[in-house]
Formats: C-alpha cells, sequence, structure tokens
C-alpha cells in the first residue's frame, strides 16, 4: 500500500481531484463527467523520474496489462511517488488508479506533440487486500455516476 494512512491517501486522491475540477457548481461525476482509470498490471520496465522545477519529483512507469487480445502497455504518470515504487523492478505487479490525460509539448522544431498517459493518483502493489479495497472504492463511484439523473 502506498505510504501513509488511508486517510491520508483520500485527502491526497480529493485535492488530485479538486486540481482539475471546473467551475461547475455539482461536483457529482454524472454531472460533470467521469474519467476514471484503472488498469491491473505489471511494469514492464523500470520506473524513470525527473525533477520538474516548481512541481516536484515526477514518475515515468510502463505498465503492461493482459487481456483477451494480447498485451498493451499503458504509460502512466505519478507526482509525488511513494518510495517503493521507485525501487520497484520490472515485472512488479501493481494496480493503478487515476485517469486519462492528453499532454501537449513543444518540440524542438518546433511542431506541437502530444501523448496520452494515465495520471495516477494512487499506485499500489498488486494483491487480493488491495483488489478488495479497489473494488469497493471503484463500486461506490460507479454507484454515483448510475443513480444520478442524466443532466437534461
Amino acid at each position: 500500500m502506498q505510504s501513509g494512512t488511508r486517510n491520508e491517501i483520500s485527502k491526497k486522491a480529493v485535492e488530485a481531484g479538486k486540481k482539475g475540477k471546473t467551475d461547475n457548481k455539482s461536483n457529482s461525476p454524472a454531472e460533470t463527467g467521469l474519467n476514471f482509470a484503472i488498469l491491473v498490471g505489471v511494469l514492464s520496465s523500470e520506473v524513470e523520474t525527473r525533477e520538474i522545477q516548481d512541481r516536484g519529483e515526477v514518475a515515468t512507469l510502463q505498465v503492461r496489462v493482459m487481456s483477451p487480445d494480447g498485451a498493451a502497455t499503458v504509460p502512466v504518470t505519478m507526482w509525488a511517488p511513494p518510495a517503493w515504487l521507485l525501487a520497484a523492478g520490472e515485472g512488479t505487479p501493481v494496480l493503478v488508479v487515476g485517469k486519462v490525460r492528453r499532454r501537449f509539448w513543444r518540440t524542438p522544431v518546433g511542431t506541437t506533440g502530444s501523448r496520452v498517459d494515465v495520471e495516477a493518483t494512487s499506485v499500489t502493489r498488486d494483491g487480493p487486500r488491495q483488489r478488495a479495497s479497489l473494488a469497493k472504492r471503484a463500486d461506490a463511484i460507479l454507484a454515483s455516476v448510475a443513480l444520478t439523473p442524466l443532466p437534461k
């Protein structure tokens, strides 16, 4: 599990969600939309880190997810990663919770580059307890969407 108490982790997730909040008066996912990504897989390479001025440390990891159609590797970014993740090696089973983001940047030749990744709010080692906890969180989020009427 990520370092810190569950309360601290929940507060971090709430704060991370607030950064992307719009001026909408409602905070319900059904009214504002839902961008909720869950990855269950293994690290397909070593975790890379770099320091971003005024933002802190960011980790970039690649998570290989198996499906009946084959494997897909998903790029993941995490700000202020836990120490265990930085020490984790290729093949480490992980659970990632976050949101899908498209990032843009200016290339050296002046064009605009972009990529899609998952910005993680939580990365934990995969295990039965972690999956059970994640299932409860996901059920609660999806139930809030199902029970809220669609906007007219």
